[in-house]
């Protein structure tokens, strides 16, 4: 403890103190040699204290410093891990997630196959649609996760994840009006749906950041 530390120094120069005290004794008379013998020994011995004090402080175990951990902490590292797997999936199924098939019998609607290209699933996997998917207003995520970690660009890659997050969705909504806006067409809505891809990949890729930070382990 802190007082047994304490105590040391302490007891050194109550030590030392005692041992010599005899140089200011008034019992008999002392010659100046006598004097000045008596104080050289007080002073070695004072050397010798504040030796082993300064020792004794040196070695004193420092306790190590962690960056608090609070509640929720778990669970959001899950949160992160899992939309990071939710990004890299829809990524490497970009073509059949972007892709609806069935929903309409015209053929004049979509391929002519009954099959059309929407950005609804990209805005489902950034969180846009649902109160319980991992990415589901990540900023606040991100923003507790600080407390995690000391890194310095922790702040610029919860900013730019949000940014390009927000830019995804903004493609993605527009893209569902490519067809029916004037002058759109299909090739207007996968216009927006592959500009929308670039914007997805660079959120996947500042998790990733997040990830590496807080050493987190993707299955």
């Amino acid at each position: 403890s802190t007082m047994k530390w304490f105590s040391l120094p302490v007891a050194l120069l109550s030590t030392v103190a005692l041992h010599d005290a005899s140089a200011f004794s008034v019992d008999k008379p002392q010659s100046s040699a006598d004097v000045m013998s008596r104080r050289g020994a007080f002073a070695k011995g004072a050397t010798a204290f504040l030796g082993v004090a300064s020792s004794a402080m040196t070695s004193f175990p420092k306790p190590g410093y962690a960056k608090p951990v609070y509640s929720e902490a778990e669970a959001d590292k899950k949160k992160i891990v899992e939309g990071y797997k939710g990004l890299e999936y829809l990524l490497a199924n970009w073509e059949k997630e972007t892709t609806v098939c069935g929903r309409f019998d015209n053929p004049y609607i979509g391929d002519g196959k009954g099959c059309e290209r929407t950005p609804e699933k990209v805005m489902s996997y950034l969180g846009y649609k649902s109160m319980e998917h991992p990415l589901y207003r990540v900023d606040k995520t991100l923003i507790r996760m600080q407390r995690l970690t000391d890194d310095p660009d922790f702040l610029d890659i919860l900013d730019k994840f949000v940014e390009k997050a927000d830019e995804t969705n903004v493609m993605a909504f527009v893209s569902s009006w490519g067809e029916a806006n004037p002058g759109g067409g299909k090739d207007r809505v996968e216009y927006f749906i592959e500009r929308s891809k670039n914007n997805v990949a660079e959120s996947r890729d500042e998790l990733a950041k997040v990830i590496k930070i807080l050493d987190l382990k993707v299955d």
